[in-house]
């Protein structure tokens, strides 16, 4: 796949079909997640491949819970992210379609057949682990499997422990789980702002003249 097509549509895929996925393409993933660069090369990361049923259904309850504390501690309990309290129709119907999406993929945990998750340790900024995460969700574009990043385990990360006997007393830091399995959607380019909107050429307010109105690469 052209490089090009995988920055450009790798995206949130949270709803996945329940089909496993074949073990020469977990290890190519797996396997080029392992080639980011990490902080002075000491590669001070763990990750551990869940396929197994009982395992993934153990950590779906783990992760409803997680989810549910999310929603009400960080959006007051509302079922749809705060989508109505918005203005903007574009806006508003956005929310709501991740919201919808976040919502199938609590639901639906323990359907999808493949987590990773990510451990790292002596990295007192956590951020090191990113780049092979991000490797390892290009890599699975590339076999055409669908991911989707998220953190909300971590506020069980005790009981994340227990189920996959990860010793606490090893200094393991739980950074994150990818999801991952082959779309139900389509793959496409997800809608952004405009680059010079959020990029400054030189001095923090001085937009770059660039004038891209089409992203350079198109699906």
């Amino acid at each position: 796949m052209d490089v090009f097509e995988a920055l450009y549509t790798t995206r949130a895929m949270r709803r996945v079909k329940e089909d496993s996925i074949p073990d020469d393409v977990i290890k190519s993933i797996m396997d080029s997640a392992i080639r980011a660069p990490s902080g002075s090369n000491r590669q001070d990361w763990k990750f551990l491949v869940v396929t197994d049923k009982k395992t993934r259904e153990e950590l779906a309850d783990i992760y409803r819970e997680t989810w549910d504390y999310y929603v009400k501690s960080f959006y007051n309990d509302s079922e749809d992210l705060g989508a109505s309290s918005l203005k903007n129709k574009d806006e508003i119907e956005t929310v709501k379609r991740i919201s919808n999406s976040a919502s199938w993929l609590a639901e639906n945990y323990h359907k999808v057949p493949l987590l990773v998750l990510a451990f790292s340790r002596n990295d007192p900024t956590g951020s090191s682990i990113y780049p092979a995460i991000w490797n390892l969700m290009l890599a699975a574009r590339g076999h055409g499997v669908g991911t989707c990043l998220t953190t909300v385990m971590n506020f069980k990360t005790e009981d994340v422990y227990k189920v996959l006997n990860v010793p606490s007393d090893k200094g393991w830091t739980l950074n994150a789980t990818i999801t991952a399995g082959y779309p139900l959607g389509k793959w496409g380019v997800a809608a952004r702002k405009p680059v010079e909107e959020v990029t400054y050429l030189n001095k923090w307010g001085e937009s770059p003249d660039w004038n891209l109105t089409e992203p350079l690469w198109n699906y």
